[in-house]
């Protein structure tokens, strides 16, 4: 049943629906291994085994997960009121095509998860690569928890795919999308030229200032921005904060936000469903991809 105004989903210059369903899925089998990290009790790192899964009805019918390869999870350290805490947030995917690799990671699921959200101060940022702009700023929470990331692991990864002149898709869902948008530096630093990296963004917040939007596009690197327009995430945090790449909006109004910013049901649906990105069975969606919105109970 339709409860509020719905707008087709617009496609800048550029965008490849079914990359953005690609990167949907991914997001989603991402969002999947952190629910299992939650529900096995919040393991360290060596105690904590994985196996992949899509829980989502809208990606899990299209893509087999024995099509792909999952390398991970990529870990986060960081510090939350003052305790040292370590999350599950990427995985690689290797699917049909072997001279694409993707990192996809999940979005905000775990109280400490939010309070990073919050800290919308902005702090200085360190470019991994030379840039005559200075006065870059970005958000402190996001770059905390990016800057706790397995950067060793990321980088290994990223110096395989510059010497064998592969492609690399980096995609992420709100939280997961700011952190997505700060690996790409990462990863044209280690020798990956902009035209083979892609960033598929969804529900992203704002990361930096205008410097670090200039940096950013002076990288050269494909970036879409995949929103929706009732979904109040990809607003913030406010000015000064400014956005990277080309809108890819859709409207779909549900009663709720945690409807609206839904990664399966709300965005995924989108992608599959450009021309009319209503989910009508929006509540059989989210009781079947478990657990709703994939957020931690507060």
């Amino acid at each position: 049943m339709r409860n509020g105004h719905v707008t087709p989903l617009k496609s800048p210059p550029g965008y490849d629906l079914k990359i953005a369903q690609t990167c949907s899925f991914l997001v989603n089998v991402a969002c999947d291994m952190c629910a299992k990290w939650i529900a096995a009790g919040k393991p360290p790192p060596d105690k904590f085994t994985w196996k992949p899964s899509d829980s989502c009805p809208i990606t899990s019918p299209v893509f087999p997960l024995d099509k792909w390869k999952f390398v991970g999870p990529i870990w986060s350290t960081f510090t939350s009121k003052g305790k040292k805490v370590s999350e599950p947030f990427a995985i690689f995917a290797y699917g049909p095509d072997p001279t694409t690799a993707y990192l996809a990671f999940r979005g905000t699921q775990t109280g400490d998860d939010w309070d990073e959200d919050l800290k919308f101060d902005q702090v200085p940022y360190t470019p991994p690569t030379r840039t005559p702009i200075t006065g870059i700023k970005v958000a402190h929470g996001f770059y905390d928890v990016f800057n706790g990331l397995d950067q060793n692991a990321l980088n290994a990864t990223f110096s395989k795919i510059a010497s064998g002149r592969g492609r690399l898709t980096v995609t992420g869902h709100s939280l997961g999308s700011t952190l997505a948008t700060l690996t790409v530096p990462l990863a044209y630093a280690t020798g990956i030229p902009g035209a083979n990296i892609l960033l598929h963004a969804q529900a992203s917040p704002k990361v930096g200032n205008s410097q670090f939007q200039a940096y950013y596009n002076d990288l050269g690197v494909p970036t879409f921005r995949l929103v929706n327009t009732s979904d109040v995430v990809p607003k913030m945090p406010p000015g000064p904060y400014v956005p990277v790449g080309l809108e890819a909006p859709y409207d779909a109004a549900y009663p709720t936000e945690a409807e609206c910013h839904n990664p399966c049901c709300s965005y995924s649906y989108a992608v599959f469903h450009p021309d009319d990105p209503y989910n009508p069975d929006m509540d059989t969606c989210m009781a079947r991809s478990e657990p709703e919105m994939r957020v931690e109970k507060l």
